[in-house]
C-alpha cells in the first residue's frame, strides 16, 4: 500500500464511512502508485528491500509467502523472482490489475487475488511468511487482522510488518511542528516543494483509526493480544531504503520493521 510520496485527486463524489474512504482512495491512487513501484523495481530500492527481508525471513529455501495489501505487487515481485511460492491481496480491483500488470513485466509468477486482509478465506497454517508495507495503517480493525495472519502462519512462520506513523502529525500538535520544520529543510536542500495530499486524501487519513495510535508501542500490545510470542522491531529502517530526499522528508515518522512469531 500506499506511503506519503503519492498525491492524487480522488475524484468523484465523497464517500462518508471509513471503509468506503478506504477503497476510494486506493482504487484511485492506483495507477499513480504502479509509477512509483515501476521506478522502484528499477532502482536500488529493489536490492535493498529484497536483503531486508532475507535478513529476516527466518527460513531459507522456498517458501509459501502471503504478500498483504500487495498494492501494485512490489513485495510480491521480488518474492516471487526469489523462487517462492507467492499469494498477494488487496482490497481494490484496481491494485490488483496493476499488480498482475506489473508482475507479467517483471516475469514473476504470483497469485494475485483482492481480499479483504481482516478475513481471508485461507486454510490455517497455510503460509511460512507473511510481510506487509505500509499497510497496517489503513487498517480498520488491527487486532481482527493481526490475529487472522496468526492464524495463517505456520507453526514456525514468521510475520514482518514494514510502518511508520505516517498521519500522526494530523492529531498531535508537537508532531506537526517536527513535520513543519523538516518540510523546511527540505525546500532549502531540494529547492522545491515536497508532495503534499488532497483535502479527500487528508479526510481520508484523519477517518482512519490507526492513524491516531503512537505505533509501534501499540502493535506490540495487538500482538500479544492475538497470541503472538516472540516480537521484535527495528526502529528506523529508512538508512537502508530510503533515498536522500525521502530521508529528510520522512525524517519525523522512521519507518519501522516489527516481527512477529508465535
Amino acid at each position: 500500500m500506499l506511503d506519503e510520496s503519492m498525491t492524487r485527486a480522488s475524484g468523484g463524489a465523497s464517500p462518508h464511512g471509513p471503509k468506503e474512504k478506504l477503497l476510494a482512495n486506493w482504487t484511485a491512487g492506483a495507477a499513480d502508485y504502479s509509477v512509483i513501484v515501476n521506478r522502484e523495481l528499477h532502482s536500488f530500492k529493489r536490492q535493498a528491500w529484497l536483503d531486508l527481508i532475507r535478513e529476516n525471513a527466518g527460513k531459507a529455501g522456498p517458501l509459501k509467502v502471503l504478500d498483504v495489501g500487495t498494492g501494485p505487487g512490489f513485495f510480491a515481485i521480488l518474492m516471487a523472482l526469489e523462487g517462492h511460492c507467492v499469494t498477494a491481496i488487496d482490497c481494490t480491483e484496481n491494485m490488483i490489475t496493476e499488480a498482475r500488470a506489473n508482475a507479467e513485466q517483471e516475469g514473476a509468477r504470483v497469485n494475485f487475488m483482492r481480499a479483504d486482509s481482516h478475513d481471508t478465506d485461507f486454510p490455517g497454517e497455510t503460509f511460512d511468511l507473511i510481510i506487509s508495507r505500509n499497510v497496517t495503517w489503513t487498517l480498520l480493525d488491527a487486532d481482527k487482522a493481526y490475529a487472522e495472519w496468526k492464524r495463517l502462519l505456520k507453526p514456525e512462520g514468521r510475520m514482518i510488518i514494514f510502518d511508520a506513523n505516517w498521519n500522526l502529525r494530523l492529531f498531535n500538535e508537537d508532531v506537526m511542528k517536527e513535520y513543519q520544520r523538516s518540510m523546511e529543510d527540505y525546500r532549502r536542500l531540494f529547492g522545491e516543494e515536497a508532495p503534499g495530499y488532497t483535502d479527500a486524501e487528508l479526510d481520508y487519513r484523519r477517518s482512519m483509526p490507526m492513524c491516531r495510535r503512537l505505533r509501534p508501542q501499540w502493535d506490540f500490545d495487538a500482538l500479544l493480544r492475538s497470541g503472538y510470542r516472540k516480537i521484535s522491531c527495528d526502529m528506523d529502517i529508512g538508512r537502508r531504503v530510503y533515498d536522500e530526499k525521502e530521508l529528510v522528508k520522512y525524517r519525523v515518522n522512521p519507518l519501522f520493521m516489527l516481527i512477529a512469531e508465535g
